[in-house]
């Protein structure tokens, strides 16, 4: 009953537009660029039969934030993990409370893989998520319709997985499930951005994460890093750097992974 009421609630709100109405909210950009100095990397691994990439946590599922963000609880520590290769509708937008809803129904509080190779630069880890039975999340909130396939990092993608997303997408497109149910939904990339980017062309049949090199040619300052003795937790300076966008992003500080 309690979800057969959450669900209706998502769905009403989606009537709405979400909670909030009115222009993108600069804040909500969704930007998975890696963090300044990330080496780019082509090493990968398999988990449930899915081509990945090799690095993985698993842990508890504490918090669903939206349809593609959650917090992993791993062994007292927590890390907030952007599932990659998708994009859900923002909060506010159609279908962004239904979204947020399919993955916590599917995944809060189940304990779940995530394969990643990469942390972006807000602090989170990018990467795939599997959960009961090896249950693809990040592919079924796709197939649900519950997500845009994220063609801008496709080729962090092996050339196999591209196509599992991009069918999962047509299907849904040719069902007219989820978000695809609208006329003409607006993708999240534009909903914040307010343009289409243009879509990489990928060298390789395998998966590579591009990372993301530090910017030459400018006085890198590096304040120190500033540790709380009581639990070993910092903050982490990021130096400035240039995106492949040519946008100038300035220095910030973030948590250390696990840290609130």
């Amino acid at each position: 009953m309690k979800i057969l009421l959450l669900i209706l609630l998502s769905m009403l709100l989606d009537a709405c537009g979400g909670g909030d109405a009115g222009q993108p909210d600069a804040h909500a950009t969704d930007d998975l660029l890696a963090l300044s100095g990330t080496p780019a990397s082509s090493q990968s691994g398999t988990l449930c039969g899915v081509e990945v990439a090799a690095s993985v946590l698993l842990g508890t599922v504490t918090a669903v934030h939206d349809g593609d963000t959650l917090t992993l609880s791993v062994a007292g520590s927590h890390y907030k993990i952007r599932l990659d290769s998708i994009d859900a509708p923002e909060l506010a937008q159609a279908f962004g409370n239904s979204s947020q809803v399919a993955l916590e129904h599917a995944l809060l509080g189940k304990t779940v893989q995530v394969a990643y190779a990469k942390t972006d630069k807000y602090g989170r880890v990018v990467g795939s998520v599997f959960g009961d039975s090896c249950a693809y999340a990040n592919l079924d909130q796709v197939a649900t319709g519950m997500a845009w396939f994220y063609q801008s990092y496709q080729c962090e993608l092996s050339a196999a997985v591209r196509s599992q997303f991009a069918r999962a997408q047509a299907s849904a497109v040719a069902a007219r499930v989820g978000l695809w149910s609208q006329p003409a939904p607006t993708a999240p990339w534009v909903y914040r951005n307010g343009a289409d980017p243009v879509l990489p062309t990928c060298a390789s049949s395998a998966a590579v994460w591009p990372g993301n090199p530090a910017a030459v040619g400018t006085s890198i300052i590096t304040p120190p890093n500033s540790v709380n003795p009581v639990n070993g937790c910092f903050k982490v300076w990021v130096n400035a750097y240039v995106r492949s966008d040519g946008i100038h992003v300035n220095g910030y500080w973030r948590n250390s992974p696990g840290c609130p």
